[in-house]
């Protein structure tokens, strides 16, 4: 059993919106808005939007678990397909640079747009995408495509468990040199170089569980075990609480691998009402838009 392509566009929308919650409520909210549930001195959308830093582990999940399943099927044709993603992943980008950047630009707040010859250039490149925030993963995604490849190699050669626990401590210590000692460098190209290798490393973790789920088949595990249970969508939701609830008692970002891991498998067990499906749907066609253009909102045109 795999995970369809509509359950992967599901979880899709769900990490853009939860994208959206991550950026809109995990802030200082006096003067914006008055949240109207507290959970002690905190309101409830601060949990919530500390649990939806899963985003973007759950984005890199999928992009793995595609990416793999393109690779078995076609590992001949594999390159050239990556070829044809990329270039409608640059268009789409390159469309959202003209509107938002170059014709928007006057009216956006943010100072710089488009700014120099130098900037403009490593934008439109996505070698250093600074005109948005939540563009840092679109240079570690084209990284991923061009060389997933060879992390599938290894995870078809290698131990698993050796193999899942080397990546688990690599993304550990990118996650430090992510977080706590960003500034190792002064030089601006070698900066640009450390910040790019952290996120990497910081991601593939992430990205590489996706293709260790299609391998041993995770879901079907797991879904084998909830066919020994009566009201699974119950139990699936008191799950995902008791993730958000472990997010609230450990807030460092850190463990958003495993409460996005614990997320994905929990969602795939639920039977949503059409109602749920359509709307969830309804973003699916927008999902990489809605990436690329929020920040505009939220820091620039509002």
């Amino acid at each position: 059993m795999i995970v369809s392509r509509q359950k992967s566009n599901q979880l899709k929308s769900i990490a853009i919106l939860m994208m959206l919650c991550l950026h809109l409520f995990n802030r200082n909210y006096s003067g914006l808005f008055q949240p109207l549930i507290f959970m002690g001195n905190q309101p409830l959308s601060y949990y919530i939007s500390i649990f939806s830093d899963a985003c973007v582990p759950i984005f890199a999940f999928i992009s793995g678990y595609g990416l793999y399943f393109s690779y078995i099927n076609n590992p001949k044709g594999y390159y050239k397909k990556n070829i044809g993603r990329i270039k409608q992943l640059y268009l789409r980008y390159w469309i959202i640079i003209l509107l938002f950047v170059v014709l928007l630009g006057w009216f956006v707040t943010e100072p710089g747009y488009p700014g120099d010859l130098r900037k403009f250039i490593l934008n439109l490149t996505g070698l250093r995408p600074s005109y948005n925030g939540a563009w840092w993963f679109f240079t570690i995604y084209i990284l991923f495509v061009f060389t997933s490849k060879f992390w599938f190699r290894l995870i078809d050669r290698l131990n698993p468990y050796f193999f899942i626990s080397g990546l688990l401590l690599i993304y550990i210590v990118a996650f430090y040199f992510r977080i706590y000692k960003t500034n190792i460098f002064h030089n601006a190209i070698l900066h640009w170089f450390q910040t790019q290798i952290a996120l990497y490393f910081c991601t593939l973790f992430q990205f590489m569980l996706g293709a260790f789920a299609l391998k041993y088949q995770w879901h079907n595990k797991v879904s084998i075990l909830f066919d020994k249970i009566r009201f699974v969508n119950l139990w699936s939701f008191i799950g995902i609480l008791g993730l958000i609830i472990l997010h609230g008692l450990v807030p460092n970002f850190i463990i958003a691998p495993i409460t996005a891991l614990g997320f994905i498998f929990l969602f795939l067990q639920i039977q949503l009402g059409k109602f749920f499906e359509k709307g969830l749907s309804f973003f699916t066609p927008h999902s990489t838009n809605l990436w690329l253009i929020h920040m505009f909102f939220l820091y620039g045109l509002f």
